[in-house]
């Protein structure tokens, strides 16, 4: 009586198995043992032999994970490069294979130019608009038909973008004016990547797909669908000529500037949930020769939850430092918006990843965990920060909320090799000790206080412990 087929095989001169020492023990102990116990052990040596493959794959992922590091994850300062202009204005996008495979964030910068209107858009992404410059009036379409908000913008205001949400953005002001655009990519799939698209909602059809999404529908269908004869239909498709970001005629100009009248903008209603004003915000971090730190997290700002990012506004001044360290559960983008300065990061090895010259216009992304340092350049260096989490949680190497200081002596000694005396002088006499993220240049007036005024606190502004534990558990 034949105990399974698995042991003709292993019978058969004819076999296609090479008669391996381990064949020969196998087909022996298969004459000695009930099917079920040859059936486990048969499936026991192909889990192992499973195992083995899987491992020995690991392991050439793990030789060739520095070579993809190495291709992925370059440390430099960006430069935006333009991916439209017209007469109305023009975006530009910093490019980076490190943002797009790892799922970070897309940055732009759009410029609107006087008496020029962004048409209606929405994007598949989370996104925050930081405005560099000039004034608009603006418009953010809400869901269930909800009449459209809208309200005057200017310098230093953030607004809060919710993907498929519209928008608009007339400039109103005598000036060109500029916005930076942050989208976090994590979600959205396209192709393989994380990618930002946006959809307009208007404008003429193009060749550098930003097209109105009117166009690709028949246009007997949108007639049906909106009660309208094809002239009309015609008109509303064909008539504009522009895309993304159009010139306004004098008359469409005059008769959009007087929102109060027609569009509403004194009735900002929901509008007020989704924006943050930096200008006037209190200063989280105050160091009088140092900087200052703002930062908007969903503390502040509770529609940033739903986004899962945060924003910050950092000024140092001249050759002053940020305190080494890292955030534990956020990537972030740093936009030099005037002045210079250098930013180091290191590898997991210990070795130095970039040491960067950042000037005005560049963009330079640290992954978490990555620790990195910043020193103004002489003429200072104000910045903006965007993360990809709304509670980012930030760990520093030196200052009063240093990790070092938080340990015990004996440990700091036994870390390092060194003695009692070396230790006492790098963590208690040091006049770093009393300081906080942000840290004046050495050769400040010794004779000057090293205090700084900190309003909230960087990392808890005005929470309590519920809250203080919510942010860490984001971190999972």
């Amino acid at each position: 009586m034949h105990l399974s087929p698995l042991r003709d095989v292993l019978d058969t001169p004819r076999c296609f198995f090479y008669r391996s020492p381990v064949s020969i023990v196998v087909n022996s102990m298969a004459r000695r043992m009930s099917p079920f116990t040859f059936v486990l052990l048969c499936g026991a040596l192909l889990s192992s032999f499973a195992c083995s493959i899987s491992f020995e794959r690991m392991g050439e992922r793990a030789r060739g994970g520095a070579k993809c590091r190495e291709h992925e994850m370059k440390f430099e300062a960006l430069q935006a490069e333009s991916i439209f202009e017209s007469d109305g204005g023009r975006i530009r996008q910093w490019r980076s294979s490190m943002m797009t495979r790892m799922g970070l964030m897309d940055a732009r910068i759009v410029t609107v130019n006087e008496k020029s209107l962004l048409l209606p858009q929405y994007a598949n992404a989370h996104r925050v608009l930081i405005v560099l410059s000039g004034r608009a009036c603006m418009g953010l379409m809400l869901p269930l038909g909800t009449e459209a908000n809208i309200r005057n913008i200017n310098k230093g205001q953030v607004i809060a973008v919710p993907r498929g949400m519209p928008l608009w953005i007339q400039n109103v002001g005598n000036e060109e004016m500029t916005f930076l655009t942050f989208a976090n990519i994590r979600d959205p799939m396209m192709h393989g990547c994380h990618t930002y698209e946006a959809f307009h909602l208007a404008g003429a059809q193009t060749d550098h797909g930003m097209g109105g999404i009117l166009h690709g529908f028949s246009r007997d269908m949108l007639a049906e669908a909106m009660d309208v004869d094809e002239r009309t239909m015609s008109q509303l498709i064909d008539n504009q000529e522009g895309a993304a970001i159009v010139r306004l005629g004098e008359a469409l100009d005059r008769l959009m500037r007087r929102p109060e009248e027609g569009l509403g903008a004194g009735k900002a209603g929901w509008m007020a949930d989704f924006s943050y004003r930096f200008g006037s915000a209190h200063r989280d971090v105050i160091q009088s020769r140092a900087g200052q730190l703002i930062i908007a997290n969903s503390f502040k700002l509770p529609v940033l939850k739903y986004l899962d990012m945060a924003i910050a506004c950092l000024h140092l001044e001249n050759d002053a430092l940020t305190a080494p360290g890292w955030f534990t559960n956020a990537d972030q983008l740093m936009y030099c918006a005037e002045g210079s300065a250098r930013v180091q990061v290191v590898w997991p090895s210990g070795e130095m990843a970039g040491d960067v010259e950042m000037n005005e216009g560049d963009l330079v992304m640290v992954p978490k965990n990555y620790p990195v340092m910043i020193q103004a350049g002489r003429n200072g260096f104000n910045a903006t920060f965007v993360m990809n989490n709304d509670k980012p949680i930030a760990m520093h190497m030196t200052g009063s909320d240093s990790v070092f200081k938080a340990m015990h002596p004996r440990v700091r000694m036994g870390a390092f090799d060194i003695t009692e005396e070396v230790d006492r002088r790098a963590y208690e006499q040091s006049r770093r000790a009393k300081t906080t993220y942000l840290l004046p240049p050495r050769r400040a007036t010794r004779r000057e206080s090293e205090s700084e005024v900190v309003v909230d606190g960087a990392n808890n502004i005005g929470v309590g412990m519920d809250e203080i534990q919510a942010a860490m558990w984001s971190m999972f």
